[in-house]
């Protein structure tokens, strides 16, 4: 895995242009220690972890650099870079770079980030939800359902039009 990440961060040095000089620094730094790169996690929504770092690219918008540490935030690379060096803790980076969401090397170092809080909804919420659909689906067949019979109408075809007109009385039961 270390080769891995190792390759991806040199072509990102190679091809890509930091927005922050001296976030290069930081994965320079890592590229000469093997042993620091077994602590680095890519993840997405990396700010949702204990200490993380968002790099981005020219031709991406986003925030340039951003280092967090607990609940300490600084845009400075030089803090993060010497924090980096001086500590052995796990850091979860995100690299933000024009088609990385298609770059195949780099999709397949994302891991799963273990900090992004599970969603949870209201089971009020739910039945809201759940009712609102049940609701517009049989408005909607309602509406296929007039419709197919103006044509059963139009046909004369009484036999069809009683099997849709006994369809819509069901649907209309049930709103």
């Amino acid at each position: 895995m270390t080769e891995r990440k190792q390759r991806f961060l040199r072509r990102i040095l190679t091809y890509y242009t930091l927005r922050r000089r001296e976030a290069k620094w930081i994965l320079d730094y890592w590229l000469r220690h093997d042993a620091k790169l077994d602590h680095v996690h890519f993840v997405e929504n990396a700010m949702f972890a204990p200490k993380a770092i968002i790099m981005t690219t020219y031709g991406f918008d986003g925030e340039p650099f951003l280092f967090k540490k607990g609940d300490v935030k600084t845009k400075d690379p030089e803090k993060a870079y010497h924090d980096l060096r001086l500590t052995s803790e796990d850091v979860y980076i995100e690299i933000n770079f024009q088609g990385m969401m298609t770059d195949d090397e780099y999709v397949s170092l994302l891991e799963e980030n273990p900090f992004v809080p599970e969603l949870a909804v209201e089971p009020k919420l739910v039945d809201e939800a759940t009712h609102f659909i049940a609701a517009t689906v049989n408005r909607q067949e309602e509406e296929r359902l007039v419709r197919l019979i103006d044509e059963a109408l139009d046909a004369r075809d009484e036999h069809r039009f009683q099997s849709l007109s006994r369809k819509l009385r069901l649907i209309r039961e049930q709103m």
